[in-house]
């Protein structure tokens, strides 16, 4: 049942004819009763509805009778239907059926719909219901009936219709139907000509439309008639409303017009900018005329930046001309013209200055008039009206400008004399059209005399501002962007940041993975520059968020003079810029970069890619490791489908040195990266990225890497690939050592990979390959083949490739395998070389006392003259470090060699490095004898006794070419300790150069300990680093590295060492001379030199 109230009153079902009740009483009665239905009406209330000029004499069944009536036209012809009307406690209350509807609720609940459909941005919805409620309450209520409880409906009533005709308008702007918006608008007015959001609406209409010098003109019509009629100002929402329509561009065919559920950007920042502008209008204010030009890129807020003082100027009551250039326009001065037009059409005649009607006809159609008449009508308007009152004017875009807006430019600024005049300009960093580009510097050029041009340049916004910005846009946003973060993807633009929050702030999950805006601004900007610019910035945008020039231009294929030609106006552009330090460039705003980076088609970024992979190949062969991980990018990156083998290998290579940089994690990313784009035929490459992926997961501790080694190995051995499946196989060996779920598996792969009845030959596996295979069956309780004499001996041999700084990691961990398979062999001297290896490599990584204390057990179970003499070596060097010199001698005369009988391979000959060690007394003693030894390395041994005996000059060339490279420096074990005789040496010589060149050879080996591992001991690199740091007056890295060495020459309590330590910082404490520093260097002399004397030692000074 639907009852309409409005017009004609009528019953509405699905199943009859439409029902009308003729009686004005009766009306009027259904129609209270209907609307008060929730409460009922009382019997007098009801009676002075009916009759408004007072009751009958028989009002009482007068009354009972109209009851009746509308009973009967509730009921209709249905006899048997409840009574509709109930009489109880003097009250009348209408039951009506469930589902009725009563069309003046309807609209009311349209109106209330359609204001929330508007503010969620649903503007098609809003108008339909708004349009739809305005169809009901356009209609007569009661027209025949008057009384005070009729009249109240119809103020109800014509209340909501003006709130639907508002909002009905406002929702055809948004969704620009012009015609619609200033229809509704325009009979808003007409039925509440003082309501200002009426006229408000009206305004925004004629905005929608284009026609803004109509909307300023129904604003002063507004404000006209307030003032005459009431005596007051516009509210300030419309006076806001004003102000925003100052500062509005003009909207035209030629700038697609897109629906915002925000109006315009909150005004925040630019204090300072703000500041000098408004200083500038008070002059103006007090008769001067100024001319300010700000610049910036787009989208920095140069046009907010004016319009906002242009909307507090008109506030104010201040003359305001708006003007933006279009270089698409047809009108000569077409800036000029739309300013002083729109002036006119908004300003009442009487408030005009006193022109000619042809200058006035002139500026109202600019297209029939000539060049030469709309020049004259815009000047003498201009200037007429700021002679009379200040006027702020706006240029927007002036770099845009015709040769006759120039022109007319250069015309007021001859004529400004006796005006209060202020031009704000805005214009791009530099010209956005070439062509007009000398124009436009021209004509600023002629205008900045005495002092009536002003500059003001805008840069990004800062942290600070992005800050403010967040609080007014999308203050509860969750999960946005830091502002420093923000500002560096936009370089602070004011576009680009509003974008970019707007974007975060949007809940729809399918919104795309850029800010629309973000796009077209990228399109908009690339639309100014060339093709060659343009086809640079592309492949750049595909290289990341750095690139380097040669290599974008040639996979933008460029020749070397376009590409600089194509970055010149990128940078000029501010496109992209260099980064300091650098040969490199980048964006000036990341988030242009991936924009246009997504604007490009799947298939032209994979050549991309492709192109700056081929371009690092060609111009980097020599860096490839530098490039690596790009490389593994851009292959990746650049994939054919369904496989590509270049990808797979760049992201091995990538993933092997990011785990030799220490970035176990990246590996892993880098080994899934190269699985997805193995081909699906090539199974033996896919088992080789299995193997690889599950030993990179390994070293980074995830647990995914048992299976992973597991179909690994699977894949690799029915494919004939036994190396690869004993990689899998070693890998999975060391997972179920404590994760034992797949412990029998593991088992049984390496037994069937060394067993003597293998699936294929074993001599497929290279024997040290099979001798760690070994030492994983031992650790897993597996008895081993006795056939592991050439595995010992090949892993041996590749311990020797191992010894020196470099390998240490890798053969620590190779001697504790064949430390196991040599004990589970029942091989003792092949255990000893081996703990003496192992020993070795945990001596240089400085945490040698375990893998020491295993050396003395294999070597006592051993019984080995091998053993015996390693051992020895080691006890001369501990008692010199010691400061027990004596005894060091006592035991070297009665030391004896081991032959070098090539078996053990052990180098220098066990038992031959303890008179070497006794040079280092013999330094520390401060005296040398030459029978103390002999190496074949002798240049740098002679080079410290010559230095010891007070020589110079041979020494100091000797040192130097060893530290500079000239003359190459021992290789493996011997490398420390020939490094370590040059720092003392170097200490000793002075120079600050030579001191310079060996801190760079110790520099990546600060934890290093200088000696032939554990066999001699020649100090730290902790020590020498300090005490070169010394010599260059690096103070500070020199307390640090002393520092440090001072606490591991306690632990060794290395006495001498200690002492010469605290003589070093003492010089380096006195040197920086900071406070304390002279109390602590005295007493680190003091002790110093206690503990020398205490030796027998000289104590030295210094």
């Amino acid at each position: 049942m639907l009852i309409r109230l409005t017009g004609l009153i009528t019953i509405e079902r699905d199943d009859a004819p439409p029902r009308h009740l003729s009686s004005a009483q009766a009306q009027v009665a259904f129609a209270r009763l209907t609307l008060e239905r929730a409460g009922g009406t009382s019997r007098d209330q009801l009676a002075d509805t009916v009759w408004p000029e007072g009751l009958p004499d028989t009002w009482a069944s007068a009354l009972r009778s109209v009851v009746s009536r509308v009973r009967g036209f509730v009921v209709g012809g249905d006899i048997g239907a409840s009574p509709p009307i109930i009489a109880q406690g003097g009250r009348y209350l209408l039951k009506l059926p469930a589902g009725a509807r009563v069309d003046l609720e309807l609209a009311e609940t349209e109106v209330a719909q359609a204001g929330e459909a508007f503010a969620s941005g649903d503007f098609g919805n809003a108008e339909s219901l708004a349009a739809a409620a305005v169809g009901t309450l356009e209609r007569p209520f009661l027209p025949d009936h008057e009384g005070e409880w009729v009249t109240g409906v119809r103020e109800r009533t014509a209340e909501l219709l003006v709130s639907a005709l508002e909002t009905a308008s406002l929702a055809a702007s948004a969704r620009h139907d012009e015609r619609n918006a200033l229809r509704f608008a325009d009979e808003a007015v007409r039925r509440a000509p003082l309501r200002e959001s009426a006229h408000r609406c009206r305004m925004t209409a004629h905005v929608a439309a284009g026609n803004r010098a109509e909307a300023l003109k129904s604003y002063h019509e507004l404000r006209r008639m307030l003032a005459e009629e009431l005596g007051i100002d516009p509210a300030p929402e419309t006076q806001a409303a004003y102000a925003e329509l100052l500062g509005s561009p003009v909207v035209t065919a030629a700038r697609p017009r897109t629906p915002r559920t925000q109006s315009s950007a909150p005004f925040v920042g630019r204090r300072q900018e703000l500041a000098r502008l408004s200083a500038t209008w008070a002059q103006v204010e007090d008769g001067a005329s100024h001319m300010v030009l700000v610049t910036g890129e787009p989208g920095i807020g140069k046009t907010r930046l004016v319009t906002e003082l242009a909307k507090r100027i008109g506030v104010a009551g201040g003359v305001v001309m708006y003007g933006r250039c279009d270089e698409r326009s047809d009108v000569p001065c077409q800036a000029f013209v739309e300013a002083v037009s729109g002036f006119v059409t908004a300003t009442p005649a009487d408030a005009l200055p006193r022109l000619a009607r042809a200058t006035l006809g002139t500026i109202a159609n600019p297209m029939a008039s000539t060049r030469a008449d709309l020049l004259l009508a815009c000047t003498d308007l201009l200037i007429r009206t700021a002679s009379e009152q200040p006027v702020y004017m706006v240029l927007d875009d002036l770099d845009l400008a015709d040769d006759e807006t120039f022109t007319l430019l250069r015309r007021v600024a001859r004529l400004r004399r006796g005006t209060s005049l202020l031009i704000a300009a805005t214009a791009g960093a530099h010209g956005r059209r070439p062509t007009a580009a000398d124009h436009f510097a021209s004509a600023v050029h002629d205008v900045d005399r005495d002092g009536w041009l002003r500059r003001i340049a805008l840069a990004g916004m800062d942290d600070n501002d992005v800050r403010a910005l967040i609080r007014r846009v999308a203050p509860d946003t969750e999960g946005l962007p830091q502002p420093d973060e923000l500002v560096a993807d936009t370089a602070g633009n004011t576009f680009l940041l509003l974008e970019l929050l707007r974007w975060h702030s949007d809940p729809d999950s399918t919104k795309p993975p850029q800010p629309s805006g973000a796009g077209e601004y990228t399109g908009a900007r690339l639309a100014a520059i060339d093709h060659n610019a343009r086809q640079l910035l592309r492949a750049a945008a595909a290289a990341g968020p750095s690139f380097e020039l040669d290599l974008v231009a040639e996979a933008a294929d460029l020749a070397d003079s376009e590409a600089v030609e194509a970055l010149d106006t990128a940078v000029h552009r501010r496109l992209v810029t260099e980064i300091p330090g650098t040969h490199e460039y980048r964006f000036v705003h990341d988030i242009v970069r991936r924009a246009l980076y997504d604007q490009a088609s799947a298939a032209r970024r994979r050549w991309l890619h492709t192109r700056l992979a081929d371009a690092i190949e060609h111009r980097r062969a020599g860096e490839l490791r530098r490039y690596s991980r790009t490389m593994a990018h851009h292959r990746a990156a650049g994939a054919i489908p369904h496989g590509d083998q270049r990808a797979v290998r760049w992201g091995w290579r990538a993933a092997a040195w990011a785990s030799q940089d220490g970035a176990a994690h990246e590996a892993v990313h880098l080994h899934r990266q190269a699985l997805r784009h193995v081909p699906s035929a090539d199974h033996e490459l896919r088992a080789e990225a299995l193997t690889n992926l599950g030993l990179a997961q390994l070293a980074a501790g995830d647990r995914e890497c048992e299976q992973t080694l597991l179909d690994g190995a699977i894949q690799a051995l029915h494919n004939g690939r036994l190396n690869m499946a004993a990689q899998a196989a070693l890998g999975l060996a060391d997972v179920v050592h404590d994760q034992p779920r797949l412990r029998s598996e593991a088992t049984a792969l390496i037994e069937m990979l060394v067993g003597t009845t293998p699936p294929r030959a074993v001599s497929a596996i290279d024997d040290v390959t099979v001798g760690r295979l070994l030492a994983r069956l031992a650790r897993l309780d597996r008895p081993i083949p006795t056939t592991a004499k050439p595995a010992l001996t090949a892993m041996s041999r590749e311990l020797q490739l191992l010894e020196g700084p470099a390998n240490v990691r890798r053969r620590l961990q190779l001697a504790g395998e064949m430390l196991s398979v040599a004990q589970a062999a029942g091989d003792g001297y092949e255990a000893v070389i081996a703990a003496h290896h192992r020993a070795m490599a945990a001596e240089l990584s400085g945490d040698g006392a375990q893998a020491l204390a295993d050396l003395v057990d294999v070597a006592d179970q051993a019984g080995e003259r091998l053993g015996d003499a390693l051992l020895l070596d080691r006890s001369v060097a501990i008692a010199v470090t010691q400061g027990r010199f004596t005894h060091a001698v006592a035991m070297t005369q009665r030391m004896h060699q081991v032959p070098d009988d090539t078996d053990h391979r052990i180098h220098p000959v066990p038992g031959s490095v303890a008179a070497r060690q006794l040079l280092v007394a013999s330094w520390l003693r401060g005296s040398t004898g030459d029978s103390w030894f002999t190496s074949a390395n002798q240049s740098a041994e002679r080079s410290l006794v010559s230095l010891i005996e007070g020589e110079r000059g041979l020494p100091h060339l000797t040192v130097r070419a060893l530290a500079t490279g000239v003359e190459p420096l021992p290789s493996g074990d011997e490398w420390p300790h020939v490094v370590g005789l040059l720092a003392l040496g170097g200490f000793e010589l002075g120079d600050p150069a030579t001191a310079e060149a060996l801190r760079k050879l110790l520099e990546p080996y600060a934890e290093l300990n200088c000696g032939i591992g554990y066999r001699t001991f020649v100090g730290s690199a902790s020590f020498h680093l300090g005490r070169l740091a010394v010599i260059v007056g690096d103070w500070d890295d020199a307390e640090q590295h002393l520092t440090a060495a001072l606490t591991g020459f306690g632990e060794r309590q290395a006495r001498p060492w200690t002492a010469l330590t605290q003589l070093a910082l003492a010089q380096a404490m006195e040197a920086r001379g900071r406070a304390g520093d002279r109390r602590r260097a005295e007493t680190l002399r003091t002790e110093a030199n206690w503990t020398l004397a205490s030796l027998d030692l000289h104590p030295r000074s210094a």
